[in-house]
């Protein structure tokens, strides 16, 4: 079953201002209607996926929720991870913004210190300049008029101060510069540490949706540019609904870890093992046409099949994993988006005629 969004105005893709209130009661109770349909327990983030959804303002949003549907695979971990997907950049990004204000905040604060100092150093030079003057004019005059003595003691001791004040003032900007220093670099460790936790899958540690989008444009671009194959495995763990129902769902997070280091024990450097969406996973393979990504899913396939699945707490065994996975390769000028259809298609074929198989897109039927 797919859903439709609700027509939203047409100029703007929004409802217009005199039918807010309405228009957006109307999608409070749909995605409330919708949680209730598929039995889904109701959360502020599976509620902020179906409102937006229903609302058909975000176009990806709804063209996810709507394949997730048509494969009866809309579930309370796939609306989490629509969540995840869409709307957590929007914290990752205030984090950024917030350490680019710390920066800035850090730089304005040294720049003040620097204004100081140079204010400092110029009264420093101009004092100077007036000791040298009546230096001068004293140096001309008898040593025995007291007066121009009193005059040159009070030129050194003005000259004197300023030199003190000087003193302290570059010994506090030195303590300021080395504070701010610290705090640079303790900024700059923070945005690389959420650079790289932005890229990550939180449960399994490989790369996430945003990063294997990013991973696969980057290798399509590389691919016409050497003139070198590319394909794509899309990879999906078999009746792991069935499982997480029956062993929970800390028995089911274990199994998508296990699945991830499994696969990636059996991938090459330049491969890129991510997590899709729920039990879905994908590897892309440079340098690799379809015939030998084909061996590689096999090789994949038997490796994490011969495993088996204990519970650690219990010591039962609770049987092996298998995969269903699809094939397809890269054809130069396409976008990457037909791709992964084309690995996607290969994949249901997969899970279609048997699951624990892998399937090329050279099997799917021309009229697919």
């Amino acid at each position: 079953m797919q859903l439709t969004p609700p027509a939203a105005s047409p100029s703007s893709g929004y409802p217009r201002p005199d039918e807010d209130f309405p228009s957006a009661l109307r999608q409070a109770r749909s995605a409330v209607d919708l949680l209730a349909q598929l039995k889904i327990p109701p959360s502020p983030a599976r509620f902020v996926v179906l409102f937006n959804h229903q609302g058909g303002a975000m176009p990806d949003l709804s063209r996810a929720v709507n394949r997730l549907m048509s494969h009866d695979r809309l579930t309370a971990t796939g609306l989490d991870e629509l969540y995840d997907e869409f709307f957590t950049r929007f914290l990752e990004e205030e984090q950024l913004r917030e350490a680019s204000r710390r920066i800035g905040r850090t730089v304005a604060e040294v720049a003040d210190c620097l204004g100081a100092a140079s204010g400092s150093a110029k009264r420093y030079g101009s004092v100077l300049a007036g000791f040298s003057t009546s230096a001068e004019q004293i140096a001309s005059l008898s040593p025995a008029n007291l007066r121009m003595f009193a005059e040159l003691s009070n030129a050194i001791g003005t000259v004197l101060s300023e030199t003190r004040k000087m003193s302290d003032t570059n010994r506090i900007l030195e303590e300021r510069l080395q504070l701010s220093g610290r705090e640079i670099e303790i900024l700059r460790e923070h945005l690389d540490l959420l650079e790289r936790e932005a890229g990550l899958d939180g449960l399994t540690g490989i790369a996430n949706r945003k990063s294997f989008d990013i991973v696969l444009r980057e290798a399509i671009a590389q691919a016409q540019r050497e003139e070198q194959p590319l394909s794509l495995l899309m990879i999906d763990i078999d009746h792991f609904k069935i499982f997480n129902d029956a062993h929970g769902h800390q028995m089911g997070d274990n199994v998508l870890k296990l699945v991830a280091r499994y696969m990636r024990e059996c991938v090459k450097g330049r491969d890129t093992v991510a997590r899709y969406g729920g039990e879905e996973f994908t590897i892309i393979l440079p340098h690799t046409r379809l015939d030998a990504a084909v061996q590689a899913a096999n090789l994949i396939r038997h490796h994490v099949s011969s495993k088996k699945v204990v519970n650690r707490r219990t010591g039962a065994n609770l049987g092996q994993i298998t995969l269903s996975i699809g094939v397809a390769e890269y054809r130069p000028g396409e976008p990457s988006s037909e791709l992964v259809h084309r690995a996607d298609e290969a994949l249901y074929l997969a899970k279609g005629s048997g699951r624990d198989k892998v399937a090329s897109e050279s099997e799917i039927p021309t009229h697919a």
